[in-house]
């Protein structure tokens, strides 16, 4: 995969992530996600320094959504969608970007999001 093919990828995954997280927290209303969000925000701004897409806000908006019915299905509802879409986060940023230490401090917040 090419740069960038990786990067237009990572920042669509951390809008809908930050989306996600958002609808999450705005129905479960507790502190671990609010702290996901938070992070999930900063992976994407730094993803956003790298390149822009005009896609960024409705993936957010549609995974907003989403994470807000995932919310109201209950926390085991949300404990396998958060681990499955964070396994595959980490995965990703493990084959495509293995050397870079930036993306490898990601990766360990990452790591604090699973349920």
């Amino acid at each position: 995969m090419n740069e960038v093919d990786k990067d237009f990828l990572a920042l669509l995954g951390e809008a809908g992530a930050t989306g996600l997280a958002k609808g999450i927290f705005l129905v479960r209303k507790e502190e671990r996600f609010r702290h996901t969000y938070k992070d999930e925000l900063s992976h994407w701004r730094y993803f956003a320094s790298r390149k822009r897409s005009w896609l960024e806000l409705p993936v957010y908006y549609l995974l907003l959504v989403v994470g807000i019915l995932t919310g109201m299905l209950g926390l085991g509802v949300t404990k396998r969608v958060v681990n499955y879409l964070e396994r595959g986060a980490i995965n990703f940023y493990v084959k495509n970007y293995p050397n870079e230490d930036i993306i490898k401090e990601i990766v360990e917040q990452e790591k604090r999001h699973f349920l």
